[in-house]
């Protein structure tokens, strides 16, 4: 019985922000909303590698801050935030014309980089901030011990 709740655990920690990021994938493909102004050719040739990015790396961000002495705190956020700036600013700077005199293969290859990397920056801040929520829910609604994991702080034994 403890087993089936580990992996319930397991379940909700780390594949929640990996779904989190094919609805989103999905999401944008169908057309609901778009967050970068770019050809629909680069979301048909990379989208695929660019969900596999995404998902890898949602996995790795909630598996790495759901531990107890890794937090995804305001440095790791702002961090976050700043690359993907970064990797947006091909987008935008291309929409306004400006090319900075970069022959237009090249700048496309520099957009098809940033659109990959677009992808790893939002898996990262949705496994991130997935484990800042994750844990506030444990703190708050379970007390978590190594013999009684996930029991809610009204059924706990005493010790």
């Amino acid at each position: 019985m403890r087993q089936v709740g580990q992996v319930i655990r397991l379940m909700i920690e780390l594949l929640a922000p990996a779904g989190l990021i094919v609805a989103f994938d999905f999401a944008s493909r169908s057309g609901r909303f778009t967050l970068l102004a770019m050809s629909r050719v680069y979301a048909l040739e990379y989208g695929n590698y660019a969900l596999l990015l995404g998902v890898a790396a949602a996995l790795v961000a909630s598996a790495t801050f759901n531990r107890d002495e890794k937090h995804f705190g305001l440095s790791a956020f702002l961090g976050t935030a700043f690359a993907g700036l970064l990797t947006i600013s091909p987008f935008v700077l291309g929409r306004a014309g400006i090319r900075f005199d970069i022959p237009p293969k090249v700048f496309d290859l520099i957009t098809i980089f940033a659109y990959l990397g677009f992808f790893i920056t939002i898996g990262m801040i949705l496994g991130g901030c997935w484990s800042v929520l994750v844990k506030a829910v444990r703190g708050i609604v379970f007390r978590v011990d190594d013999d009684d994991w996930a029991k809610p702080v009204g059924v706990m034994r005493k010790k």
